[in-house]
């Protein structure tokens, strides 16, 4: 043979090929189905059925379909994709649906059903006037026969046909395809028994949209006849039990995006966008905005990648909703999913990976990051290859790119420390806050000042615009709060921050009341000081001489009589009864003044102000009791002492004793011991309140349980059996200030909260009893985080 000294050689594709781009490249069942849905997704279909019977699977859509042409020039021409390049205007797949982007593009998802089975049959039908559907029949195992047999030279089998020829079971849904495509594979390479395809269920809802919303109005529907008489038996044995199978159980029927939409009224989420090359951020705490705010963008390779991304912190209890609802621990579903012009990049998210880099950085400090365990969420950008490319065997992520980078820096900076620069300071530092789906224990003034002062450490940037903040938990907190000062400083900086005057002018208002009162109290503290020690000195010369003038002799007699109570606690309490006297003082002169030539009071201004005064006088109100009966040591404001024992002695010694004989008090402590530093008279007016509401509601008995549910903490069930609450009552609003439905203040269930708050606790109504009020209060240990 003559060998010429030039020419222009070329390749020459052997049909060995097909297993290289079929089952050597798709290792994988389930996303060799992946692979056939994208395609439906990306020729514009909104109903996607999969169909199991025997030896066949039917995947089956509603999208654009194919012509002659574009079976013999674009589907028969390997490795060629239509989808690389940019359709016109008036293409029919943008009649299909609003989609710029697609799933996939490289021209070989069609050999993924070499994967499944060993022969394929292509059903198609265009859409528009075309009547007729093309069949194309490949039989795989033809490439396989003689590896040095050209590629070309495989016959595929054509055929027109008047109808779609789908299974019995489809028949429905054949009746409504006007257009469309069915994919039809034959001879199993393996079975699919009821688990696999829940497992392959499961991994679909992931693929197209777990999170609550619609995905281009994409749906995809399972039939599987073998399985319908086990999901019968499944829908009748939890009717029985009036309830509803879960849908990870059930073969046969839509695939439901999960519990999402749920999880935003239980838990913690941020939503990050890129919009107009700005960042756009918005923090959700269970329903209430906490804050939105804009920034400049600082991901040049994500302006046009339409970037989102929303992760949820998953507290105790919106794992346990999550597990309950879904059927499987939150960590085993995944953790923060990336989604590609609306499809799946696998294997991002799934247990055990991080492509984020989120546990690594966990591992470096255990008690102040968020790792995958916590969070869950999806990151979704839009773009080509170039920017955001998938590995080839599909099933190892993206391949790194400028653009992917950024990607995950993005996530890492401006999505989870976002979220973790919120949950860390304000949900973490109290541990009860995460067995709570609500936001009753972020109301109290400790809760709201945690908030505040995180919201201002955002908005200390320069370049942070504060577009809109939650007014119910970023607002002046009450003056006795022992985080009064600064949830002033982190207020300030917010209202700076906006503009916002009236604010400013509040905190200037509050700020002149809590110094009067600072001012007030040390001026009683002087004199209560004073009076302390002038009984001590009366006390000793009463005991020392008692040949005294009479004036002396009597003023001994006096102070004796209490001494014989016991002397040292009765002063000291006469010392607080002082303080909080000149703080009711204080608050009347201060009402007095800021309402001066006014012809007008807010009924807000008054509540607020008679709110304090009746707190204080709680208080004085309490101190009597314990000067009765004086059973316990006061030598500070605060005591470090086992906190159960405490309510149940003054329950027992002090409440039943002080009560009145129509109501009957009873107390079960069944808890090992916690012990805490909190204030004594904080602890008797939660006691006092709930009594005084039972007694108010006509009970004859109130019920005080106290025990321990959780690991550590204290839980107290408290319940009575009188009227309850009156029709119409709004149920969360009954801890509010004033917030009232019968002639009472609608401040004792306030007082009762906010009590609980300084001492890191919360309380909230149990609904459904069948007579009377209940309540749970939860106390948690100090310095735990659950």
């Amino acid at each position: 043979m003559r060998v010429p000294k030039t020419n222009n050689l070329h390749f020459d594709v052997s049909t060995g090929l097909k297993r290289v781009l079929g089952r050597e490249l798709i290792t994988d069942d389930e996303v060799a189905i992946f692979e056939l849905v994208k395609n439906s997704f990306d020729a514009g279909a909104d109903n996607v059925q999969l169909y199991f019977g025997d030896g066949t699977i039917v995947i089956a859509d509603n999208g654009s379909g194919m012509s002659y042409e574009d079976l013999t020039n674009k589907w028969l021409f390997v490795a060629y994709s239509s989808k690389r390049n940019d359709r016109s205007p008036d293409d029919f797949r943008n009649l299909a649906a609003d989609r710029r982007h697609y799933a996939g593009s490289k021209g070989i998802g069609r050999f993924s059903s070499d994967r499944l089975g060993e022969e394929v049959i292509i059903q198609s039908r265009p859409r528009g006037r075309a009547k007729t559907v093309h069949r194309l029949t490949v039989d795989w195992d033809l490439f396989e026969k003689d590896a040095k047999e050209r590629f070309e030279q495989i016959p595929v089998h054509y055929i027109t046909q008047d109808a779609f020829q789908l299974p019995r079971e489809l028949r429905r849904f054949e009746s409504t395809l006007s257009h469309g495509t069915a994919v039809t594979i034959q001879k199993l390479r393996r079975p699919w028994p009821r688990q696999r395809i829940l497992d392959l269920k499961a991994s679909l809802a992931k693929l197209i949209n777990p999170f609550g919303e619609e995905a281009d109005g994409f749906g995809i529907h399972i039939t599987a006849p073998a399985e319908a008489p086990e999901d019968k038996k499944l829908i009748s044995l939890h009717a029985e039990k009036d309830e509803s199978p879960l849908p990870k159980d059930l073969v046969n029927g839509q695939i439901g995006n999960f519990i999402f939409s749920t999880l935003q009224d239980k838990t913690t989420f941020i939503r990050v966008a890129i919009e107009n090359d700005e960042l756009h951020t918005t923090l959700t705490d269970r329903g209430e905005i906490i804050y939105r705010i804009a920034e400049p963008n600082p991901y040049q390779h994500l302006s046009a990648a339409e970037f989102r991304c929303e992760i949820y912190y998953l507290n105790q209890s919106a794992k346990i909703t999550f597990a309950r609802r879904v059927g499987l621990p939150s960590v085993q579903f995944g953790s923060v999913f990336l989604f590609r012009n609306n499809f799946r990049v696998y294997p991002v998210g799934e247990d055990g990976n991080d492509w984020f880099g989120f546990e690594r950085r966990k591992q470096q400090g255990y008690a102040r990051f968020l790792g995958t365990r916590e969070i869950l969420g999806r990151v979704d950008v839009a773009g080509s290859d170039e920017d955001f490319q998938e590995a080839s065997s599909r099933n190892q992520g993206l391949i790194e790119t400028p653009a992917s980078e950024e990607l995950q820096k993005a996530v890492m900076e401006h999505c989870l420390k976002r979220l973790e620069k919120y949950v860390v300071p304000v949900s973490w530092k109290d541990p009860a806050d995460g067995t709570t789906d609500d936001l009753s224990r972020l109301m109290t003034d400790p809760g709201r000042a945690r908030v505040s002062a995180a919201v201002a450490n955002l908005v200390d940037n320069k370049k942070v615009r504060l577009i809109e903040y939650s007014k119910r938990l970023v607002d002046l907190i009450n003056e006795r709060s022992t985080d009064f000062e600064t949830s002033l400083v982190s207020l300030r900086a917010i209202a700076e921050k906006t503009d916002d005057k009236k604010m400013l002018a509040r905190l200037d208002a509050a700020e002149r009341r809590f110094d009067d009162l600072k001012k007030s109290e040390a001026d009683a503290r002087r004199v209560a000081d004073k009076a302390l020690a002038a009984a001590e000195v009366a006390n000793l010369r009463a005991a020392t001489a008692e040949a005294e003038v009479e004036t002396e002799r009597r003023r001994a007699h006096f102070l004796e009589s209490f001494v014989n109570v016991d002397s040292a606690t009765i002063l000291n309490l006469h010392h607080q009864v002082t303080i909080y006297a000149v703080d009711i003082a204080q608050q009347i002169e201060n009402f007095l003044t800021e309402t001066a030539g006014k012809t007008s009071i807010s009924r807000e201004a008054v509540l607020k102000t008679l709110e304090q005064m009746a707190f204080l006088n709680r208080k004085v109100m309490s101190v009597t009791k314990f000067a009765a009966k004086a059973n316990f040591k006061l030598d500070s404001e605060k005591i470090e002492t086992d906190l159960a024992a405490f309510i149940y002695d003054y329950i027992e010694q002090i409440a039943r004793t002080t009560g009145s004989a129509r109501l009957q008090i009873a107390v079960d402590n069944t808890h090992p011991g916690i012990k805490l530093r909190f204030n004594p008279i904080d602890a008797s007016i939660i006691v006092d309140n709930l009594i005084s509401n039972a007694r108010k509601a006509k009970a004859s008995r109130i019920q005080f349980m106290l025990t321990q549910e959780e690991k550590s903490g204290l839980t107290i069930h408290v319940s009575d059996n009188g009227r309850g609450l009156t029709s119409g009552t709004n149920h969360s609003r009954i801890f509010e200030m004033g917030y009232t439905t019968t002639l009472g203040s609608g401040l004792g269930l306030y007082h009762v909260r906010q009590a609980l708050g300084e001492m890191g606790g919360s309380i909230e109504l149990k609904d459904n009893v069948e007579k009377g009020l209940s309540f749970i209060i939860k106390i948690a240990a100090r310095g735990k985080k659950q």
